[in-house]
């Protein structure tokens, strides 16, 4: 392929996406209906390794971004999830590039709850799973972010992964997750049920070919618009003669018919006289 970061990649021999894709977001009430949004994501991932060759410390980051036409009202959002592995700590972190804490955040209002967090995170938790015997780092819930019914969408999305908090208040605003190591995460793929990934020639491929049948019937419309502006232009210059002609046009059987019968009945009054 001469697009590596369109093509399918390897790590550790096993095949994996390409880094660039792009999704395909419908609502998850209304699956069947048109797609709500798109949204093109890089995944890039960075290794340092020790003289052996071991890896030491490594790194992903998915960068998102929503694609929109230039004539659109929605709000181009844009941002990434990080995550990151050290092997001096043997511990990974689910929202961090270090081992320092970190945050979740997704930035595209129009697709809350459309399960694109949820896509992120698990590719995240996929990548950690290279190493099943390392400890996930603790994730802290922060009350300034349970802000109405953001507060239960928050610990669900955290807990669908397997994390279990311990809340330091009541109304579950604030905790922290419990120690646990990697092999304990749960790999979550109800997204698939709404978000389809697609691979960026696939998706440009499909975009061409709507714009060329778009073109197709741009031309055809023009073409047609052409004879009618024609006809117009005939009308208005001899408005008797081109009503006289449309009339033809519209009636020439029923003339043709008519005609014939007249000739008919005078042949056979002809030959009845």
């Amino acid at each position: 392929m001469a697009i590596p970061s369109f093509d399918t990649g390897r790590r550790q021999q096993q095949s994996i996406n390409p880094r660039i894709l792009v999704l395909e977001i419908r609502d998850r009430a209304c699956v069947e209906d048109p797609p709500i949004g798109w949204v093109i994501v890089e995944r890039e991932e960075v290794y340092k390794r020790d003289p052996s060759g071991k890896i030491c410390e490594a790194s992903i980051r998915l960068s998102y971004q929503r694609i929109t036409t230039r004539a659109s009202s929605f709000e181009n959002g844009h941002g990434e999830f990080n995550g990151s592995y050290s092997s001096h700590f043997n511990a990974v972190s689910l929202t961090s590039s270090s081992m320092s804490n970190g945050s979740v955040y997704l930035s595209l209002p129009e697709l809350n709850g459309q399960r694109i967090g949820t896509y992120l995170m698990n590719v995240i938790v996929e990548w950690v799973q290279q190493w099943p015997d390392a400890s996930v780092n603790s994730i802290q819930l922060l009350s300034g972010q349970a802000r109405g019914d953001n507060k239960a969408r928050r610990n669900r999305f955290y807990e669908q992964f397997g994390l279990i908090f311990d809340y330091h208040d009541s109304a579950q605003r604030e905790g922290s997750s419990r120690p646990m190591l990697v092999q304990g995460l749960s790999v979550v793929e109800t997204w698939q049920e709404n978000i389809f990934e697609h691979r960026m020639f696939g998706y440009l491929a499909e975009q061409l070919s709507e714009a060329e049948s778009a073109q197709l019937k741009l031309g055809t419309l023009n073409h047609a618009f052409a004879d009618l502006l024609a006809e117009q232009k005939k009308a208005e210059a001899r408005p008797l003669r081109w009503a006289v002609r449309r009339l033809y046009g519209q009636h020439s059987g029923a003339v043709i018919a008519g005609g014939a019968l007249a000739i008919f009945a005078s042949l056979l009054c002809f030959k009845m006289g």
